[in-house]
């Protein structure tokens, strides 16, 4: 107990301060080493309470935001923000907690066997997690390494789960060698070259690929996009008497922007804080920084429907809206992964003493089509071969989701934009991890990601992950960058989707039981 006190700490500590925004991406690759051994030798009872309580540490360090979103802008009392911290955190340390209680069946094992059971343990677990009651994915293990370019073009093939395989594989492999140093045993020679192998091959594969996708990248169809981040407080975005200062802000960054040679602008989720739909003054506004500058603007914007869905007479949509460059609305995506608690109450009939967090209409509604908004940007001084962009939003919460990203890709995006409103975040770690997690969305689909925020991070990331620029946290700010129209094959991932980690989820619990018989039939 007392080794435990002081390893699981240590261990959740170091990866928390992987993670952005200490970005301290090597710590992750030894962070499970005293993981490892505070679980080393346990029962499955012990091992189930010692993955629970480092959870705890781990997740409580990671999420904590939550109670600065519930207590600054949801207007929820501080001391039910940490119940609900501590539930969240207590939900998720059940997958450590599992992992744990699993790791102690394969202690008959080969070693170089059990180093891949245990990355294809967790993998399934964080897999699992990411996709059970609609999935919160938050802080997987591969995250850690958006800054480490080189390192995470394997996500193509396997999606940021092959990466976390990869850094928990190297903890077990290195725990294992360790352990047998420290026991005055002969370490196996397939350890050491597996340990090898785990950092020289995805390099290598990373170098390769990196100047192979530069290569085709020259040959993409150019655009230059704006960013407008106009960092509106999150206390006055929704005051009715702040529209009007609001719209004129976003006109005057677009008109930066297209000064700077911008033939698309990308606004934030709900920048307009209203029915852009609605034709009135307010809305033409909007309407009129795309018609006077004479160029396209993707914008957020809350969305209605009236009909009978569900037993409503009207369904809102958190939704993103082309304005055409002559200021007419060119096409919709409605959001189709939305926040439970944030965006829409569930089991409401259950749960009528509970109100979303988000301010502005009621309950939104999920949208059911993943398509791009087609995009004829205004006319660059060079004619372009097609002139055609295919842009896939992500509207906040579903850039944290591959599926997602995948989908628009697949359905002919050849540029992806995550609008997302970070201000519910303040200065948390949140805006850094969430940014991160967009990194990967590029490097599994091979495309440029452009990302506006409120209040930050807004950014631009080109198809091998790397940042090619970013904006500070609460500043007003445009950003211009030229960015390619995807071309050529899709990747392995956006073809095939998650099939590693389902592999993973079906050969760690198979290598368990073929352990176990095979445990069973020795001592008969």
């Amino acid at each position: 107990m007392k080794r435990a006190l002081i390893l699981l700490p240590l261990s959740a500590g170091a990866l928390i301060i992987s993670f952005a925004p200490f970005s301290l991406a090597p710590l992750a690759w030894i962070a499970l080493i005293p993981l490892l051994f505070a679980l080393e030798g346990r029962g499955k009872k012990s091992a189930f309470l010692t993955g629970l309580a480092w959870g705890l540490l781990f997740f409580t360090g990671t999420v904590y935001w939550v109670i600065h979103s519930m207590y600054y802008y949801g207007g929820v009392p501080a001391f039910i923000g940490s119940l609900v911290l501590v539930l969240l955190a207590l939900y998720m340390s059940l997958y450590p907690a599992l992992f744990g209680f699993v790791l102690s069946m394969t202690r008959q094992q080969e070693p170089l066997v059990r180093v891949i059971t245990v990355a294809s343990l967790w993998v399934a677990l964080e897999y699992v997690r990411g996709v059970l009651f609609t999935g919160f994915p938050w802080v997987a293990l591969g995250y850690s390494q958006a800054s480490l370019t080189s390192l995470i073009q394997i996500a193509d093939i396997t999606g940021v789960e092959g990466v976390s395989f990869i850094v928990v594989a190297f903890n077990a492999t290195l725990y294992w060698i360790i352990t047998a140093v420290v026991g005055n045993k002969r370490v196996p020679r397939r350890l050491i070259i597996l340990l090898i192998s785990l950092v020289i091959v995805p390099a290598l594969y990373g170098v390769i690929k990196t100047a192979r996708v530069e290569e085709r990248m020259e040959g993409w169809e150019m655009q230059r996009a704006g960013l407008a981040q106009g960092n509106i407080d999150q206390d006055l975005k929704w005051v009715p008497s702040m529209q009007q200062q609001t719209v004129a802000i976003y006109y005057s960054l677009s008109r930066t922007a297209v000064k700077d040679g911008a033939q698309l602008v990308l606004w934030p989720e709900t920048a307009v804080p209203f029915f852009l739909q609605n034709r009135n003054h307010i809305s033409e506004m909007a309407l009129d920084a795309a018609r006077d500058t004479g160029t396209p603007i993707i914008t957020g914007s809350p969305a209605y429907r009236r009909g009978t869905k569900g037993g409503k007479d009207v369904e809102h949509f958190n939704s993103a809206f082309l304005i055409t460059s002559e200021g007419e609305i060119g096409g919709r995506y409605d959001k189709v992964h939305l926040v439970p608690f944030g965006e829409y109450v569930p089991l409401k009939k259950l749960l009528f003493f509970i109100s979303k967090l988000t301010e502005g209409v009621g309950d939104f509604s999920a949208g059911t089509t993943i398509v791009p908004l087609t995009v004829r940007p205004r006319a660059a001084k060079e004619p372009p071969r097609d002139g055609t962009v295919r842009v896939g939003t992500l509207i906040c919460f579903e850039s944290i989701f591959p599926e997602l990203a995948r989908g628009m890709v697949n359905n002919g995006a050849n540029i992806l934009a995550v609008m997302t409103n970070d201000g519910w975040f303040g200065r948390t770690s949140a805006p850094y991890q969430h940014f991160d997690m967009s990194v990967f969305r590029a490097v599994e689909n091979r495309i440029y990601l452009l990302r506006a925020a409120n209040t930050g991070i807004s950014g631009f990331v080109d198809p091998t992950g790397k940042v090619i620029a970013r904006s500070a946290l609460f500043t007003r700010a445009t950003l211009v960058e030229d960015v390619g129209l995807k071309s050529g094959p899709p990747t392995l991932y956006t073809t095939y989707g998650d099939v590693f980690p389902l592999i993973c989820l079906i050969f760690a619990p198979l290598s368990i039981l073929t352990a176990r018989r095979g445990t069973r039939h020795y001592s008969n």
